[in-house]
């Protein structure tokens, strides 16, 4: 299930419509299947509380599994102070305060049940490297995983030390969180520049880090469809082409690019799973089935 971005009523009714009933012990189960949560469950909607306490739950009885999403990370630096400098690691400038102001709202005022949350955030893991299948919020970059590999917890979650770094942009560990949580970017040549979904000019681009064969900017570029006329059509550097995911690797799921309209896979092995719920999109869920290699377009819900 892609992010769900404090939009409860939708996961409910996506959890129905996938067979999951509200049990006896209070949380969502199947009696053959469970959920696997891409993160991203925090900020923008007005249920906050309501979707943490469905995922939490599920998660904590086995019904479900969950990886960070780059808003969880978020939540953990703007509440966590640096061991030395005493300030948050994310600052609290106007523009983060308010892209975490819907949390704010729903917690703030309750300091216990904040800590309990992103103590619950601090294990989530990064990645989910399962027998079958892969699960990462934004990029599988096999290299940056195996770079940080020894510094994570057991369950490849976040110790203290971990999270200082991954906010000190002079740090390896900053990148490696920028690309597995957010997605990798390219400069655009000559200091073009376009304008992503919230109106910003940007001179950088996310890119179809899943793609083998884009070999220019704008065939590459995951920005808003009205600005992919912007982007030159111009050829990448060999060091910008996408790293590529191999038709042979295991499926690998991912959210975070608020895709919009009909749900498709990307590849025979890749699916994003985000389609915007946050901004009058879809929730959507991919049912895989044990020993499917192949994906298909079929088995989106929504």
């Amino acid at each position: 299930i892609g992010d769900i971005h404090g939009f409860a009523d939708d996961l409910i009714q996506l959890l129905e419509k996938l067979g999951y009933q509200l049990n006896q012990e209070g949380y969502y189960s199947h009696p053959k299947r469970k959920v696997i949560f891409l993160g991203d469950f925090i900020d923008r909607g007005d249920q906050q509380k309501a979707v943490l306490n469905i995922v939490m739950k599920m998660v904590d009885n086995h019904s479900a599994l969950a990886i960070m999403g780059n808003h969880e990370f978020n939540a953990l630096s703007y509440h966590t102070k640096h061991p030395v400098t005493n300030k948050p690691l994310r600052s609290h400038n106007d523009n983060h305060t308010h892209q975490h102001q819907a949390f704010l709202d729903a917690y703030q005022d309750n300091k216990t049940e904040l800590k309990r949350v992103l103590d619950w955030f601090k294990q989530l893991p990064l990645f989910l490297e399962l027998d079958e299948l892969r699960v990462i919020h934004a990029c599988w970059h096999q290299e940056t995983m195996d770079s940080i590999q020894s510094v994570l917890t057991a369950e490849h979650g976040l110790d203290d030390d971990f999270l200082v770094h991954a906010n000190d942009q002079a740090h390896p560990f900053y990148d490696a969180i920028e690309t597995l949580l957010k997605g990798m970017e390219v400069c655009l040549p000559d200091g073009q520049r376009f304008k992503d979904s919230y109106g910003h000019s940007r001179n950088k681009i996310r890119i179809k880090w899943w793609e083998e064969t884009a070999k220019t900017y704008q065939e590459t570029a995951i920005v808003p469809r009205s600005e992919r006329a912007t982007i030159p059509n111009t050829a990448l550097t060999a060091e910008q082409q996408p790293i590529g995911y191999k038709s042979n690797e295991k499926p690998v799921f991912f959210g975070h690019y608020w895709f919009n309209g009909q749900p498709c896979i990307q590849k025979s092995n890749v699916a994003c799973l985000d389609y915007s719920v946050a901004k009058q999109g879809k929730l959507v869920a991919y049912r895989w089935n044990h020993g499917d290699k192949e994906l298909s377009n079929q088995q989106f819900i929504f």
